[in-house]
C-alpha cells in the first residue's frame, strides 16, 4: 500500500468532508472534543495563505487528509496541523508517515520555520503518529469551564 500524497484540490472536498465528520464522530466523547472542533473549525484549505490541506490517495482512492493552518509568530512562519485523519482500513501502514512528511514538506516550500501539531489530550495515537516523526510536545494548554 504505497500513499500519493499531494494538495487537495476542490474536487477533494466531499472526501475530506466525510473524513472530518468521521474524526468528529470518533472523538465526540473525547474529553476536550467540543472546544476543539469549535476552535479549529477549519479542515479543508485549497488555494489559500491560511494554510493547506493534503490528501492521501490509495489506488486512485482518497484515505486520509491532513489540514494545516499557517501563520505568523514574531519573525517566522508556523505551520501548524489542525486536522489529520486516515480512514481505519488505511491506518498503520504508513499513511498518517507520510501525510505528516508532505506536511513538513510543504510548510518548507511555503517559508515555515517550525510545524506544530495539535492533539486530544487522550488521542494516543495521533500523539504516537507525532512523536514518530518528530513532533514533540513544547506546550500544553489546560482549560477550566466558568
Amino acid at each position: 500500500m504505497t500513499p500519493v500524497v499531494r494538495l487537495a484540490q476542490f474536487a477533494d472536498a466531499q472526501a475530506c468532508e466525510q473524513f472530518e465528520a468521521q474524526a468528529r464522530h470518533d472523538n465526540a466523547d473525547a474529553k476536550g472534543a467540543a472546544a476543539f472542533f469549535a476552535a479549529e473549525s477549519v479542515a479543508f484549505l485549497v488555494d489559500d495563505e491560511a494554510g493547506f490541506t493534503l490528501v492521501a490517495r490509495v489506488d486512485g482512492v482518497a484515505v486520509g487528509f491532513l489540514t494545516a493552518r499557517t501563520t505568523r509568530v514574531g519573525e517566522s512562519r508556523v505551520a501548524c496541523i489542525v486536522r489529520v485523519y486516515v480512514t481505519p482500513p488505511a491506518r498503520r501502514v504508513g499513511i498518517g508517515d507520510a501525510l505528516i512528511a508532505g506536511a513538513c514538506d510543504t510548510a518548507r516550500e511555503r517559508g515555515c520555520a517550525r510545524l506544530d501539531a495539535l492533539a486530544l489530550p487522550g488521542d494516543r495515537d495521533t500523539k504516537n503518529l507525532y512523536e514518530r516523526n518528530g513532533i514533540v510536545a513544547r506546550m500544553i494548554v489546560a482549560a477550566r469551564e466558568l
